[in-house]
C-alpha cells in the first residue's frame, strides 16, 4: 500500500515519542508528544474531501491534543489529569457523534443489541479491578468508563450501515483505544510496570490513526468525485 507523503510527518513523531519512550528521553517527548495529534489533523485534511463530518473530526482531535497536552503536567498537579481526563471524555463524545453519522443509513437510532454486552463487561471487569484506588478520582473515572465504552459499542454498531473497511478500521481503532486506556488506568491506580507508558503511547497511536484512516475511507466512499 503506497504511504501518502502527508503521513510522514505522523509517522516520523511516533516513531521518535515511541523510542524516547523506551530511552526515556523526557526531553524529546516533551517536543514529540503535543505534535502528534496536529500532525494526524495535517494528514487528515490533506486525505479527506470537504464534508460537513470534517469539522466534528477536527474537534474530536483538537480535544485529544488538548488531553496530550495536559496530561504531559500531571508531575506537577494531579489537576491536570483530571483536565486532561475530561478532554478526552470529550473527545470520546464527539467521536460518538460521528460514529453515529457516518453510516450509510438514514436510521440513527441505537438499538440494543446482545453483542453490545461484550464492552459492557469489559468495562466494568476494569473499573473493578481499579475502583478500590481511585479516591476522589472515583465518578470521573466512572463516567469516562461508560463514556469509551460507548464509544466502542456506537463503532461497532456502524456494522453492515456502512463501508466494510472504514468499519473495521474505525473498529480496531475504539478497542485500542480501550486497551491504551485500560493500560493507562492499570498502571496509574493499581500497578504500574516497566512499559506501561510505551504500550499506553503505542496503543493509543494506533487507535488515533485507525480511527482517522476509518473515516477517510468513509469520507473517500461518498465524495469518490474529490478523488484520494
Amino acid at each position: 500500500m503506497k504511504v501518502h507523503k502527508s503521513l510522514f510527518p505522523f509517522l516520523v513523531i511516533s516513531i521518535l515519542d515511541l523510542a524516547g519512550r523506551l530511552n526515556h528521553m523526557d526531553e524529546l517527548l516533551m517536543i514529540t508528544k503535543p505534535l502528534l495529534i496536529p500532525a494526524l489533523i495535517f494528514y487528515f485534511f490533506q486525505k479527506a474531501a470537504p464534508t460537513p463530518l470534517n469539522k466534528f473530526i477536527f474537534l474530536a482531535l483538537l480535544l485529544s491534543f488538548l488531553g496530550d497536552t495536559l496530561l504531559m503536567f500531571v508531575p506537577r498537579s494531579e489537576t491536570f489529569f483530571l483536565a486532561g481526563l475530561v478532554s478526552f471524555l470529550l473527545a470520546h463524545l464527539v467521536y460518538i457523534l460521528i460514529n453515529m453519522n457516518a453510516v450509510n443509513s438514514e436510521d440513527r437510532t441505537l438499538k440494543f443489541e446482545w453483542s453490545d454486552l461484550i464492552f459492557v463487561a469489559y468495562g466494568f471487569a476494569i473499573f473493578s479491578v481499579i475502583n478500590d484506588n481511585l479516591g476522589d478520582m472515583y465518578i470521573p473515572a466512572l463516567i469516562y468508563t461508560v463514556v469509551i465504552c460507548m464509544m466502542a459499542i456506537t463503532a461497532k454498531k456502524r456494522r453492515n450501515r456502512t463501508d466494510k473497511m472504514s468499519f473495521m478500521l474505525i473498529m480496531a481503532g475504539a478497542i485500542s483505544f480501550i486497551i491504551s486506556d485500560s493500560i493507562l488506568a492499570y498502571s496509574k491506580f493499581s500497578q504500574d510496570f516497566a512499559l506501561a507508558d510505551f504500550l499506553i503511547m503505542l496503543t493509543y497511536i494506533v487507535a488515533q490513526f485507525l480511527i482517522v484512516q476509518g473515516l477517510i475511507v468513509f469520507i473517500q466512499k461518498i465524495r469518490p468525485e474529490a478523488g484520494s
